[in-house]
Parts: C-alpha cells; sequence; structure tokens
C-alpha cells in the first residue's frame, strides 16, 4: 500500500481485518477524465499473473478477522438465538451476493477496457454515477475506515487497561504516540509480516473466549433467552460492521491474480468465515447471557485476569495496533487517490506523483505528518467519547457499512448491466429498499442508546 501513487486502490478491511496489495496504475489516463476514456496501455490487459487462490482465501479471511467479531455475541442479545443466528447467515449470504456484484462490475470494466486497469470501487462508482458516484463512494469509504481505526482503539485501550487499571480513555491517549509512528511509514508493507500474526491472535482470542465460557459456566434452558424484537435493529447495525466488508474484496481480487476466478475464492472464504463466526457468537450468547451484567458489548471484557488470558489480551493488543496503520492509511490512500488538491499537499511524494520509483523511507513533507497527526487525535478523541462498543458497531453498520453493502452495490448493477431481467431488476431495487429501511431504523436506534443507554 505504498503512497506514492496517485492512482492506488484502496485496501482496508470492514470488520476490521486487513490487506495488503498495490494497485499500479502507471501509464492509465486520470481517473477523473470520461468513462469511455480507455486505457492508453491496452496491452497490459493481455499481461497474466499467477493466480494464487490460497493466499487469496487467507487474505479474504482476515479482512473479516477483527473488531467486528467481538460485537457479535452481543449483539446476538437483540435478536436472540434463532434470529440472531439465522439472521447472521441470511446477512452472510445477502452480503456475499452483492459483493460478487461489485466484482462483476470490475470485470465488465476491465472486459470494455475502459478506466483504470485495476479498477476500485471508486472507480467502479464513476463509471455508473460520474465525478458525484466517485466522491461519494470515496467519502464512504473513508468515513468506513476511519470509524473502523475508532474501533481499534477502544479495544486496545480496554485491553491495555486489565493491567494498568487507571482506564481505558487514558490509555487510548498513551497508547496513541506509539501508534501514530507507525502511521508515519511511508508504505505499510514494512508493517505486512504481521498478517498472520494478526489473524492467529484474533482467533486464539476467540478460542480462549468460548473455553473460558464452557468452563465458568453452563447453558440455561432455551426458554430462558429472551430479547425485545424492537431491538432487531440493532442486532443488524453490528451484522453490517461484520459482513459488509465490500471495500476490501476489490482489491483482494486483483491481488488474486485473475479476478475471474476469485469470486469462487470469495464463495469458498465467505463460508468459512460464516461458520467460525456464527459459531462463535452463538456460543457466546448461550454461555455467557446470565453472568452478572450480562453479555459485555465488547466480549474479550469476559476474559478473566491469569497468566494464559493476559497473553491472549497482549496479542490482541498487538494486532490492533499493527492493524491501525494499515487500515488508517487504507482511509488516506482513499483520498488522496481521488481528490488531486489531497494529494498535492498530504501525499508523502506528491513529486513522484505515480512513478514507479522506489520510495525513500522517510518523507520530506511535513504535511504528510500533520494531517496524521490531526486525524489520529481526532479518531483518539471520538474513541475516548464512545461508552458502548456494541452501540457503536451498530451505528457504524447501519450508517455506512450497510450502504456500501446493501444499498450501492444493487444500484451499480442496475447501471452496468441494464438489459438484466425484469424479476432482477426487481430483486436489486428490493435489496436496496432493505438496506435503505434498515440503514435508517439501526441508525435511529443506535443514537437513541447513544443518548439513552438504559433504554
Amino acid at each position: 500500500m505504498a503512497y506514492n501513487s496517485r492512482n492506488s486502490s484502496s485496501n482496508s478491511q470492514g470488520g476490521g481485518g486487513m490487506i495488503i496489495g498495490n494497485n499500479n496504475n502507471n501509464g492509465v489516463i486520470n481517473r477523473h477524465s470520461s468513462e469511455s476514456t480507455p486505457l492508453i496501455n491496452n496491452e497490459t490487459y493481455e499481461v497474466e499473473k499467477k493466480y494464487a487462490p490460497i493466499p487469496s482465501f487467507w487474505n479474504t479471511v482476515k479482512a473479516f478477522a477483527g473488531a467486528g467479531s467481538f460485537a457479535l455475541p452481543g449483539a446476538m442479545t437483540h435478536a436472540g438465538l434463532w434470529i440472531g443466528s439465522i439472521g447472521l447467515v441470511l446477512i452472510s449470504i445477502l452480503s456475499n451476493y452483492t459483493m460478487n456484484i461489485l466484482l462483476k462490475c470490475s470485470i465488465q470494466m476491465t472486459q470494455d477496457r475502459i478506466g483504470p486497469e485495476k479498477p476500485s470501487y471508486a472507480d467502479i462508482a464513476q463509471r455508473a454515477f460520474g465525478r458525484v458516484g466517485e466522491l461519494f463512494v470515496c467519502f464512504m469509504n473513508f468515513l468506513v475506515t476511519m470509524s473502523i481505526c475508532v474501533s481499534y482503539l477502544i479495544l486496545i485501550g480496554q485491553n491495555i487497561d486489565y493491567f494498568t487499571k487507571i482506564g481505558y480513555i487514558p490509555m487510548i491517549w498513551i497508547v496513541l504516540p506509539f501508534i501514530l509512528l507507525l502511521t508515519f511509514l511511508t508504505d505499510m508493507k514494512y508493517l505486512g509480516f504481521t498478517s498472520i500474526f494478526g489473524a492467529l491472535s484474533l482467533i486464539l482470542a476467540m478460542f480462549t473466549i468460548v473455553i473460558y465460557g464452557i468452563k465458568d459456566n453452563h447453558v440455561h434452558p432455551l426458554s430462558d433467552y429472551t430479547f425485545d424484537f424492537k431491538q432487531i435493529p440493532l442486532w443488524f447495525g453490528n451484522a453490517a460492521f461484520f459482513f459488509c466488508n465490500h471495500i476490501v474484496v476489490i482489491p483482494v481480487s486483483h491481488a488474486s491474480g485473475d479476478n475471474k476466478r476469485y469470486p469462487n475464492v470469495l464463495n469458498f472464504a465467505m463460508i468459512f468465515i460464516t461458520v467460525i463466526n456464527v459459531a462463535f457468537a452463538v456460543l457466546c450468547y448461550l454461555y455467557y447471557n446470565f453472568i452478572s451484567g450480562g453479555i459485555p458489548s465488547a466480549i474479550v471484557d469476559v476474559l478473566p485476569n491469569g497468566i494464559f488470558a493476559n497473553i491472549v489480551k497482549v496479542c490482541v493488543v498487538l494486532e490492533l495496533s499493527c492493524s491501525f496503520p494499515l487500515i488508517f492509511a487504507a482511509g488516506l490512500n482513499v483520498v488522496d487517490s481521488s481528490i488531486q488538491i489531497f494529494h498535492h499537499h498530504f501525499n508523502a511524494f506528491p513529486e513522484l506523483d505515480g512513478s514507479s520509483v522506489k520510495t525513500p523511507f522517510f518523507s520530506r513533507n511535513w504535511k504528510f505528518y500533520l494531517i496524521r497527526i490531526v486525524f489520529c487525535s481526532m479518531l483518539a478523541g471520538i474513541a475516548s467519547a464512545v461508552t458502548n462498543f456494541g452501540n457503536y458497531t451498530s451505528l457504524i453498520g447501519s450508517l455506512m457499512l450497510a450502504v456500501a453493502g446493501f444499498v450501492v452495490p444493487p444500484l451499480l448493477s442496475l447501471r452496468f448491466f441494464p438489459q438484466q431481467a425484469i424479476p432482477w431488476k426487481v430483486f436489486h431495487i428490493t435489496i436496496t429498499i432493505f438496506g435503505i429501511m434498515a440503514t435508517i431504523l439501526g441508525t435511529y436506534l443506535s443514537i437513541k442508546a447513544f443518548v439513552d443507554p438504559s433504554n
């Protein structure tokens, strides 16, 4: 994820994972030109890269392994066992379908040889809805990545507070300078080695939480597990926060070496992700629902003080600390690639302007560092103001990720493939309406929960 290419596709994660990859569009006409503008160098489409399905599978899995998993058990309390579990599966299926819509649009642009060689989400929106569509998706993706970074800061502060006992808000600000230094890296490849460690750390944390639940608690009669139907939109927000990772799949498909075959990888990865996380959410709901105070909004809070549990907490903190600059850089890259004035002032090496020359380790552009200090401080301030992690993830899932996953992709399909049969058009319009309604209800209830936590 280098900063020296204005036309780099952004790489990020919804839910909290991370992806590393470059989308180098050297030799491509500026993306702000007409949608009918072809590539300068069309023969680049004929260059075949080695297809790598297994790395692509794990890149996809890692993109979903993050903060969103820890909010799912608490979300189950809003929808109950059956609606919560079956609903997660249905949201996963629908999310996978709309991700495939984006991939089809990306493949269509490649086949038409229109736009960048490796189109991003914003490029697809630009072709369908012009500059307005591109800016909307750019702004939406930026907000999504910054919101994920806030969730990382919250979990980092809460986990370190287990050891210091001085409060998670002070810990956010104490740790912030160290995280800020990582955001100063001019190329995120230097943190690439942390990807496997991060995925293993989060899986270890999930496994440990389930084991402690089975060891210390027991399952009650199913009739004891009650919920309020009015709170289901809150559950939807958390489900969307985890499953609506649409801004990730396009760059991962390009990195796979064959974007036409990547949809099969995505389908298998989504099955794997869904099975693990639904099982985790259900088991935690069954074993922790009746503990004192109920299931916390971030289920990692249930880990007791002990050597093994403390090691898990440290691993989670290290993983989130390394993932923060990756997601943060992805968010800024989205803006850098679509807004020229931002690139001119805040890029690490604006003078290179897309050159393939190897970038230095440090930037001499003081504005590059200033914008990171300002944004990281703002994110820490937002994280300090959040009192309920579950309500926060529900709000972000409803307000932003549901739009990115269930509203925009069906509309793009209608624009890219106007010849599709009427039943499919009706189906895509229905998905859009569902996304809009779920966004409105989920956002309203999430804001209401923030204003009145006791409600």
